[in-house]
C-alpha cells in the first residue's frame, strides 16, 4: 500500500549536472530518445518540431558531457511524422544494429524504420511497414523476447498505440538473408479493452524483471481518470493481467526505466502529472521532469519506492504547463544515468530545447543534493 515514506530529492538547480545538448533560436526541439553502444558512444535522436519534423542525431563520447555538432541523417528523416525512437539489437549473425523507428499517425499509417550496423556511422533510408494504422510513439518499447526453455531468443516484441487508444504489438525478427520482418500488429491489451479505453493507456514501457522470467509494463494514462497503470506477463507478452493503476509517485507519462548496474534499483524518467483532484478529471497539470528510484519489487506490491527526484524545472507558458520529460535514459557500467530531455528549462526563452542530466543513485544515497 501507498505510505509516506518516499523520500523527495531536488537536484533541478544542481547545475554541474545538466549539460546542453541542443538548442536553436526560434525552433521547437523535442521528445529525444538515447542508446548506449557496447564502446560506451552515446547516441540521440529528437525532431526538429513537437512530435513530428526532420530527426536531429547527435553523440556523446564522454558519457553525456559534451555532445558533438548535429549529424548528417539520410533524406527521409526530414519528413518524420512521430517522436523517433532507438533500440541497440543483435542479429542472429552476432551483428549490432541499431534500429531507428518513428510512426506515421497520420495517412497512409504504420511506422517507419531505419538502421546502422557500422556504430551509427551510416544509416539506411526509412523503410515503410503497415499501411491502416495510425501509429503514435512507435514503438514506445522494443523488448527482446525468450525461448520456453528459457533462452535469448532473435525476437523483439514492439509496441505502439493509435489514436483510439487501442496498444499493438509487432514482432521483429530476421530473415535467413538477414533482412528485418514485422509480424502483423496485433492487439496488446485486447482481453481488457474497458480498461484500455477508460484509462487512455498509450506510450507502453516494458521491463524484465531481475530474474529474467516476467515482464511488467507500465503506461500512461492519457485520460487522467486514474494513475499510470501496470500489468505483468509471465508468457512473453502473450498474455497480461488486468492493468491497475501505480502509486502517486509514478503518474506521468512516457515512463523510461533502466537498471542500476550497481545496487540492482530501477530508475524510471517521465514527464509527472499531478491529479489535483481525482473526482475532477479536469483539473491536473503537468509537472516537471521527474525520476523515481526503488526495485521491480516494490512494481510488483505497489509500495511507493525510494526516491521521487526532481530532475529539471519546466517553465512552459501554458495553462497545463509541463511540455517536457520524453528522455532518453542509458546508463554506464559505473551507475552514471545519463538522461537527456527537452522542455522549457529557461523561463525567459521561449521554446524548448534539449538538456542531459547526470547522476549516480550512490551519490543520492549519500546525501548529495538532497533538498
Amino acid at each position: 500500500m501507498e505510505d509516506n515514506k518516499i523520500i523527495y530529492i531536488d537536484i533541478s538547480k544542481d547545475y554541474d549536472r545538466q549539460f546542453l545538448v541542443d538548442k536553436e533560436e526560434g525552433q521547437y526541439l523535442g521528445h529525444p530518445d538515447s542508446v548506449l553502444l557496447d564502446d560506451g558512444t552515446i547516441y540521440t535522436f529528437y525532431p526538429k518540431g513537437h512530435g513530428k519534423g526532420p530527426i536531429v542525431m547527435k553523440k556523446s563520447m564522454d558519457g553525456g558531457s559534451t555532445w558533438s555538432n548535429r549529424l548528417t541523417t539520410p533524406a527521409s528523416w526530414n519528413d518524420s511524422q512521430e517522436t523517433p525512437t532507438i533500440y541497440l539489437i543483435e542479429k542472429p549473425d552476432g551483428r549490432k544494429r541499431l534500429e531507428l523507428i518513428s510512426g506515421l499517425p497520420r495517412d497512409p499509417g504504420g511506422f517507419k524504420t531505419a538502421y546502422s550496423e557500422d556504430g551509427g556511422e551510416t544509416w539506411t533510408e526509412f523503410e515503410h511497414y503497415f499501411e491502416g494504422l495510425h501509429a503514435l510513439v512507435a514503438h514506445a518499447s522494443l523488448t527482446r523476447l525468450k525461448k520456453t526453455d528459457g533462452s535469448w531468443d532473435y525476437k523483439w516484441m514492439g509496441i505502439f498505440h493509435d489514436d483510439e487508444y487501442n496498444n499493438w504489438k509487432t514482432y521483429l525478427s530476421f530473415d535467413e538473408e538477414g533482412k528485418e520482418c514485422w509480424s502483423t500488429p496485433k492487439r496488446l491489451l485486447e482481453a481488457y479493452d474497458n480498461i484500455e479505453k477508460y484509462a487512455g493507456l498509450c506510450e507502453i514501457e516494458v521491463i524484465r524483471s531481475p530474474k529474467g522470467d516476467q515482464l511488467a509494463l507500465l503506461a500512461r494514462a492519457q485520460h487522467k481518470r486514474t494513475n499510470a497503470m501496470i500489468a505483468f506477463s509471465d508468457d512473453e507478452g502473450v498474455s497480461w493481467t488486468p492493468p491497475r493503476e501505480m502509486c502517486n509517485y509514478l503518474m506521468g507519462e512516457r515512463h523510461k526505466a533502466e537498471y542500476d548496474p550497481i545496487s540492482g534499483r530501477l530508475l524510471i524518467t517521465f514527464r509527472e502529472i499531478i491529479r489535483r483532484d481525482k473526482e475532477d478529471f479536469y483539473n491536473w497539470v503537468a509537472g516537471d521532469w521527474c525520476a523515481w528510484v526503488g526495485t521491480y519489487d516494490d512494481l510488483v506490491n505497489n509500495r511507493p519506492g525510494q526516491y521521487f527526484i526532481k530532475l529539471m524545472e519546466d517553465f512552459t507558458p501554458t495553462l497545463r504547463s509541463g511540455d517536457c520529460g520524453y528522455a532518453g535514459n542509458v546508463v554506464l557500467s559505473d551507475g552514471t544515468f545519463v538522461l537527456t530531455s527537452y522542455g522549457y528549462w529557461d523561463e525567459k526563452y521561449d521554446k524548448p530545447y534539449i538538456m542531459t542530466v547526470r547522476l549516480k543513485l550512490d551519490e543520492i544515497d549519500n546525501g548529495i543534493s538532497i533538498a
